[in-house]
């Protein structure tokens, strides 16, 4: 009785902390990046620029936001041209406006020149396309490495076998000379000229001539300063900017930047960070004098490249090696960005612990350390729990005091509490490990991983446990996030452990190793309610190692499987010892292998009400898929990876491998797309995997479904295992770049294909459209006994698409993968897109499983409380008075 009246009065006194079915999507954000810049042209408030990937792109030089990518090249500081893939057809621009269309380019531009009579040049691949007069294409024999101007004329540079050779474009093509070359030589701007480099021969490139240099000068080169003819070379210790007759003009430091004015060659802009502080230095060609300034400006990072930006200003555009990027005046930094988001490496997440949540519940603890049917410490145990539950009682009694009208508070801890307000770390290629809050886009921690060069790469990330780390300065036991580096050319494997409640990342091994083919995640049992997480290293030579160092894994059997050129072989590690266990000599290429395992997906659900009857998937996580292509043939297998059987194969003829392919394991469901060119559309290719059992009887379906815990698993040791392979082809309307599948924290509610499509779009399809059990035809009898199913709509071969499910709106983004965290809502996770550009959103398949209806009635429940109050007190009292009435009778 109290506690339904506390219930009442916390409904109409308190706003309801509920998360609504219109709350999921409220929070979506995105990040749109450029990278590592090469090259830029400013015009007005707008930044063009090229990276390093070839990407072209616009920034909006008062924010740093990007406006554009890939949607043109630039030909100029006022010419440009836009592309349509899809319509093959090039647009011209000339200051904004359109003077050309052609459909006559097939392929990605390339380069863009402008002619000397203004004609456009566009080259693409080994075809270079004019608009001079009546238009001219030509194709050339050599791979065009290099594609700019000499003294203002257009050139393009060839790699022939032993020789580059230099070919104008004016009416036509010509060649203008050829020199001497290795292969795989570097072209270098050079004011109005340009510089040859490979590893024997260095010239200085001019319209009819080139100039042999100082090979050994040139080798020392780390930044050729074009406009003023001149090198900054590094020997040894000394870093000098010298000019073509090797004299020195200014001796520089090791740390120090040098950028040239484009407007005047008078001046050297010289860039040094150290110790939060940038020093710029201008120095005067002419007088030898030097003016400085210093701005406060907080990184430990060295100076990747800079750019003048405006001279009146003193604007400097100014990237960090670790790729954070910002603008910078006279007057301070403009804008900053971490632009290293660009390559990922790895993304994982981390909740937020409110401040309520934090105490320990001795309880639990005393639960977990002795085991719960401990009867030596079955009093000490009920103390406890009745001390726990009042304490935390008092603990909710003063948060609903302290949060009366504090709705964003409220909000906000609801939302932690949920698990729908995170941080999410992005661990990217430069060694940089940065933690947003996946709310209110915040940056809350930035770390870098120092003491290893470019050649490391980023082998395994894992949580272990902190308190059996050696040279560790951390004493909780808590779980560590542990890091593994592995360089092919130094053959050395590096391991590092993030400390993210101290934000500190230190380096605790580095060893010499072979390739590390297997990092395993292990869970060592120790006592009563106890056990350790370690993990388990696997070389190429079969080599077994541990981090950290443990002797005890042989308690349990683990299967493992790789691809070996082909040639797919099965181990089984057991007593610390890796042994063969089966071969698979495959005749065609393999694309892709994906398992049915995915952590933390341990115990899906293993039956399907359907029509009175329940139906028994398959789910075996020792089976793995592959595909193989022959010819313009798909071949899909299953294998059992302890038996090495080959349980399943099928195949699809006219696949474009041009086109992306993507494959798709999860709990009995294998899905591939592909683009069929006899279709002209891309394919969904569904197989499932059911246990041959159909159970019809109630009684028998309680006992299958609710009361037995051991899902239904099938002996692939018999040839006559009882299974059934479905399968069914769709046509999907919109191209598929990537696809994968969205996951709860208990796979409880149902699972969404999410597809990232050609366009750049996100889109959420649910994978009852795509099931093989979908009957042929609407009228169609269902047998008992059969896998069809008659609450899915009938077959049909194209899909239709919901654009209200298209999670991106009508953006576009330049996404490649995805990383999805679930959180303690069932029906709801966190799905975060990232690429070139970063998209976040909240997705929720199964939306009223555990949310409010938008429409949900407060007072009908309100209502029904009372009812309820009343009701149990006015039969309280009638059964009382029935008890007095009996009684009176039986005196």
């Amino acid at each position: 009785m109290l506690l339904l009246i506390v219930s009442v009065a916390g409904i109409i006194f308190n706003n309801v902390l509920a998360l609504h079915q219109q709350q999921a999507g409220v929070h979506d954000w995105n990040k749109r990046l450029f990278g590592e810049l090469k090259y830029i042209q400013v015009q007005d408030q707008t930044i063009f620029y090229q990276n390093t990937d070839n990407q072209n792109g616009i920034i909006e030089k008062s924010t740093g936001q990007v406006k554009q990518r890939n949607t043109y090249t630039m030909c100029d500081s006022y010419n440009y041209v836009t592309y349509e893939p899809n319509q093959q057809i090039i647009q011209l621009f000339n200051e904004g406006y359109q003077v050309l269309a052609e459909k006559e380019i097939i392929g990605k531009i390339d380069h863009c020149l402008i002619g000397l009579n203004g004609e456009f040049i566009i080259i693409y691949g080994q075809t270079i396309f004019s608009t001079f007069n009546n238009k001219f294409t030509e194709k050339v024999d050599h791979q065009i490495i290099y594609a700019g101007y000499i003294f203002d004329v257009p050139v393009v540079v060839l790699q022939k076998q032993n020789e580059v050779c230099i070919y104008s474009i004016k009416e036509s093509i010509s060649q203008n000379y050829c020199v001497e070359s290795l292969s795989n030589g570097n072209i270098h701007e050079f004011g109005n000229t340009l510089i040859y480099q490979d590893n024997k021969f260095a010239y200085q490139l001019k319209e009819n001539s080139a100039k042999s240099l100082d090979f050994e000068i040139i080798k020392k080169v780390d930044q050729f300063v074009g406009f003023s003819q001149t090198f900054v070379i590094n020997d040894k210790s000394k870093k000098q900017i010298v000019n073509l007759d090797g004299q020195v003009e200014y001796e520089l430091s090791q740390d120090e930047f040098v950028i040239q004015n484009l407007e005047s060659q008078k001046y050297y802009y010289i860039l040094k960070q150290k110790n939060n502080e940038l020093k710029i230095v201008t120095f005067d060609r002419d007088t030898k004098q030097t003016h400085s300034e210093i701005i406060e400006l907080q990184t430990n990072s060295l100076i990747l490249n800079a750019f003048l930006i405006d001279q009146n200003k003193r604007q400097f555009l100014i990237q960090y090696q670790d790729l954070q990027t910002v603008l910078i005046d006279n007057k301070g930094i403009k804008w900053s960005t971490e632009q290293s988001l660009i390559s990922i490496d790895t993304v994982f997440y981390e909740k937020y612990e409110n401040q309520e949540q934090t105490h320990k519940n001795s309880y639990y603890e005393s639960l977990e350390k002795h085991g719960t049917n401990n009867p030596l410490f079955l009093v000490q145990n009920v103390i406890s729990r009745v001390l726990n539950e009042i304490r935390d009682l008092q603990e909710v009694v003063t948060h609903f005091i302290d949060n009366v009208g504090k709705e964003k508070v409220q909000t906000r801890e609801m939302e932690q509490t949920y698990g729908l307000k995170q941080k999410v770390y992005f661990l990217t290629t430069y060694g940089t490990l940065l933690c947003y809050d996946t709310q209110e886009q915040s940056l809350l921690i930035k770390l870098q991983i120092n003491n290893q060069d470019k050649s490391f790469k980023l082998v395994a990330h894992h949580q272990i446990d902190s308190n059996l780390i050696t040279h560790f300065d951390n004493n909780d036991a808590q779980p560590t996030h542990v890091l593994f580096y592995y360089s092919k050319e130094k053959q050395r494997l590096n391991t590092f452990v993030l400390d993210l409640q101290h934000g500190i990342i230190q380096q605790v091994a580095s060893q010499s190793s072979k390739n590390i083919i297997w990092t395993l995640p292990y869970r060592v049992e120790g006592g009563p309610g106890q056990h350790h997480n370690i993990v388990i290293l696997i070389d190429e030579e079969n080599n077994i190692f541990t981090y950290p160092k443990h002797d005890a894994i042989n308690t349990k059997e683990i299967i493992l499987y790789r691809n070996d050129n082909g040639v797919l072989k099965g181990y089984k590690l057991f007593n610390n010892q890796l042994v063969d266990i089966w071969t698979i000599n495959m005749k065609d290429e393999i694309l892709i292998i994906r398992s049915s395992y995915h952590v933390g997906e341990e115990n899906p659900r293993v039956a399907i009400w359907d029509d009175r009857k329940v139906i028994y998937k398959l789910i075996d996580h020792s089976n793995f898929a592959v595909l193989t292509s022959d010819g313009d043939k798909l071949k899909l297998f299953i294998i059992n990876a302890k038996t090495g059987k080959i349980i399943y194969q099928s195949v699809q003829s006219e696949a474009d491998f041009n086109q992306p392919i993507n494959l798709v394991f999860d709990e009995h469901q294998v899905f591939v797309t592909y683009y069929n060119k006899s279709q002209m559309m891309f394919e969904i290719w569904t197989i499932e995997i059911y246990h041959a059992k159909i159970e019809v009887s109630f009684i028998k379906m309680l006992e299958n479904y609710y009361f037995t815990k051991t899902p239904i698993i099938t002996n692939y040791y018999k040839s006559d295992f009882e299974a059934f392979f479905l399968q069914q082809v769709y046509g999907y309307p919109l191209g598929i770049k990537y696809l994968g599948m969205s996951r709860t924290q208990k796979s409880l509610t149902k699972k969404n294909l999410l597809i990232i499509t050609t366009t750049g779009q996100l889109h959420s399809l649910d994978r009852n459209l795509v099931s093989t059990r979908r009957r042929e035809k609407a009228d169609q009898p269902i047998l008992e006994y059969s896998l069809q199913s008659a609450e899915l709509p009938p077959y049909q071969y194209q899909l239709p698409i919901n654009f209200l499910n298209t999670l991106s709106y009508h953006q576009t983004f330049d996404i490649e993968k995805f990383s999805i965290e679930s959180t303690n809502l069932e029906s709801s996770a966190l799905l975060l897109v990232y690429g070139s550009d970063i998209f976040f959103t909240r997705i929720a398949p199964d939306k009223t499983y555990d949310m409010l209806l938008d429409n949900f009635n407060y007072n009908a429940l309100i209502a029904t409380t009372v009812l309820i109050v009343i009701a149990t007190k006015v039969l309280s009292r009638l059964v009382k008075s029935s008890k007095q009435v009996k009684q009176f009778y039986l005196n």
